[in-house]
């Protein structure tokens, strides 16, 4: 019996340690833009919550953003600093956002509020008529008690006639 209880105490320990490791991939897209995403060895995260957002780096944003109705959904992991604060409504700016207006995308709706991974979600829906984008810009939690990740992702679809 006390052997079994400790066998128990074992694998409940092993289980919830959290042993995933990351690896840095290099991948090219389909416009044979090289890309550098995180992956886990073992559960995706992305997967797992539904979404399937590639992780990509700041320096591709204008090339991704050429033919942004062809590309798959992205995450931008470096476009902020880790911040301190949240800003207002009235001070909150999407960079992907700002970018797309260039292109003569106007934007359909938007909205904010909590979300799973962290205390603020922006959200905007985005049109220029042969293609619509949901852009978000996501406020992650950190280990650090008031420090937050800020990343944006775009998801893009030809529109429908």
């Amino acid at each position: 019996m006390r052997q079994i209880i400790i066998t128990t105490i074992i694998l409940s320990v092993t289980w919830s340690c959290d042993n995933r490791t990351k690896k840095e991939v290099s991948t090219k897209d389909h416009n044979g833009i090289e890309n550098e995403m995180q992956t886990q060895d073992l559960d995706n995260t992305t997967t797992e919550t539904g979404w399937n957002y590639k992780e990509v780096k700041r320096k591709n944003i204008d090339s991704l953003l050429l033919n942004i109705c062809s590309t798959s959904d992205l995450e931008f992991i470096d476009l902020y600093p880790i911040l301190d604060s949240i800003p207002s409504d009235k001070y909150e700016n999407l960079i992907l956002v700002d970018s797309l207006m260039t292109k003569d995308f106007q934007v359909i709706e938007w909205g904010r509020g909590n979300w799973m991974e962290g205390p603020r979600i922006v959200s905007y829906t985005m049109s220029n008529q042969q293609c619509e984008c949901q852009i978000d810009k996501l406020y992650y939690s950190t280990e650090q008690e008031g420090k937050y990740k800020v990343t944006e992702r775009i998801k893009c679809k030809k529109a429908s006639r």
